[in-house]
């Protein structure tokens, strides 16, 4: 069954109308409690249905067939059901809740769900969360785990939410061929024991690891350490960063949800313009960066680098032109490292720009290095999950401003075409902006929970109840005088 748990607080009744206005009065004097109680929803389908949970994707998606949802009781993790998926056409297709009226901006949520698998015997499968903000979604991959046929497993996460129009949390599978169980889902909202202070893109860069939606693009900031490096986001997919640490990555593109293949997208194609400065070491790149999945590839198109040129030598296969230059490719297999599903072994493939001709601006045709990548032997028939403008630094120190970056993708075009070096421009009043974590910022934000204010400074809550003590004062004079000229 669904249970929401929340903190539960007595009201006392008053027997006299001067007892009701002293404790008003009081109320009104003393400041409101800092926190609410936690709330944790818990899902067990024990009452037969599906309680809430639907196959990801949209009405015409559904439509068209994205899997089928069963309540069952062939197998539960407790209790005597459970919920299968089967008939999945997409890996991206599970079970999905919508835990919009949950969230608390600002505040650790706990998720948690129990897996097993019907068929194959085996399979990678990963709790996810889709955050819809502005026409935009983000997809943050939360928990992977290899999940058997033989047992249930728990998948566990934590991820603090910001301001969103609509958040799910879902379990999707590597394969389609995957028909899996999900049972005693728990969503669990820690209330956060500080107000929630909201990130303004606008002005506030970017200093400890974040991912999110800004403009239509999705940008990331990523470092092994904390401290060695910050991004500012200066719109239309353009940034500027700077890092002085072991590892670090900056980058803007859309994460596109492994729906297609770059085939049915048509053409995607990069345009951009760059400073790109190492001052110490020799590990930094100028790429466009992403990942497709079934198969999992990890893929880099390096337009400029320092000493070392990446991957470092090793499993070199050919030579390609593209977009008018040479490329070399690289290849590795990557063995139970991390990706976008987890500890995975996958193929990493790299064109790196020869280095006689390295550059800092230009197009990147990167469909054009899929198609030579197949004739290389490579299967790209993977859908895409991202493709993004990416900046790296490893054990070294530099400072890079995108200040052009045009993304087209078929027939959607996003961007800003920049002549010049971005980010010393105001934004205007009318400008909003569309991070995971953002709001307009000619606005203040009130944490949810929080009094509202009116012109006058004071809170609407203290206004309303000294009304309302005033309304009981007078109401109590009227009673006890009238009572006092009747006797």
């Amino acid at each position: 069954m669904v249970n929401t748990v929340k903190d539960k607080r007595r009201s006392k009744t008053r027997k006299s109308a001067a007892a009701l206005a002293a404790a008003v009065f009081l109320a009104a004097m003393l400041p409101l409690p800092s926190r609410a109680a936690d709330q944790t929803v818990f899902v067990d389908f024990e009452d037969g249905t599906a309680m809430g949970f639907d196959v990801r994707g949209t009405e015409a998606e559904r439509a068209r067939g994205t899997g089928v949802l069963t309540v069952v009781t062939e197998e539960a993790h407790s209790g005597e059901h459970s919920l299968l998926i089967t008939d999945r056409q997409q890996n991206w297709n599970g079970p999905a809740l919508d835990v919009t009226p949950y969230i608390v901006p600002g505040a650790a949520c706990e998720i948690s769900v129990w897996v097993k698998l019907k068929t194959p015997e085996s399979a990678a499968c990963t709790l996810s969360t889709q955050i819809d903000e502005d026409g935009s979604s983000d997809y943050p991959n939360l928990k992977s785990n290899t999940i058997s046929s033989s047992e249930w497993t728990e998948m566990t996460a934590t991820y603090t939410y910001g301001i969103a129009d609509r958040i799910t949390v879902y379990v999707e599978c590597s394969t389609t061929e995957a028909e899996f169980y999900i049972d005693d889902f728990s969503f669990t909202v820690i209330d956060p024991e500080e107000p929630f202070e909201a990130w303004d893109p606008y002005t506030d860069p970017l200093t400890k690891d974040k991912r999110g939606v800004f403009e239509g693009f999705d940008y990331e900031f990523w470092s092994d350490k904390p401290n060695e490096g910050s991004m500012m986001l200066t719109g239309g997919g353009t940034y500027t960063c700077e890092w002085d640490g072991f590892n670090l990555l900056f980058r803007t593109g859309k994460r596109l949800g492994s729906e297609k293949t770059y085939k049915e997208y048509g053409s995607v194609i990069v345009d951009y313009a760059a400073e790109h400065n190492i001052e110490r070491g020799a590990v930094s790149y100028l790429c466009v960066y992403g990942w497709t999945e079934d198969p999992m590839i990890e893929f880099y198109v390096v337009d400029n680098y320092g000493s070392y040129k990446p991957p470092g030598g090793d499993g070199f296969i050919g030579e390609i032109e593209v977009d008018g230059g040479v490329y070399e490719v690289y290849t590795d297999t990557r063995v139970e490292m991390p990706s976008i599903q987890g500890p995975q072994t996958f193929e990493q493939i790299f064109s790196v720009r020869v280095d006689t001709d390295k550059r800092t601006e230009g197009v990147i045709t990167l469909s054009d290095h899929f198609k030579a990548w197949e004739k290389l032997g490579y299967d790209l028939s993977g859908n895409m999950y991202e493709v993004s403008l990416c900046v790296e630094g490893f054990s070294s120190k530099g400072n890079a401003n995108v200040y052009k970056h045009v993304l087209t993708i078929g027939d959607d075009v996003y961007g800003a075409d920049g002549t010049e070096p971005a980010g010393t421009e105001e934004p205007t009043d009318t400008e909003e902006p569309e991070a995971t974590e953002a709001v307009t910022p000619t606005e203040p934000v009130t944490p949810t929970g929080a009094p509202a204010e009116d012109d006058s400074g004071l809170p609407v809550w203290l206004i309303v109840v000294l009304i309302a003590a005033g309304v009981v004062v007078v109401g109590a004079v009227i009673f006890m005088a009238t009572r006092k000229k009747k006797t």
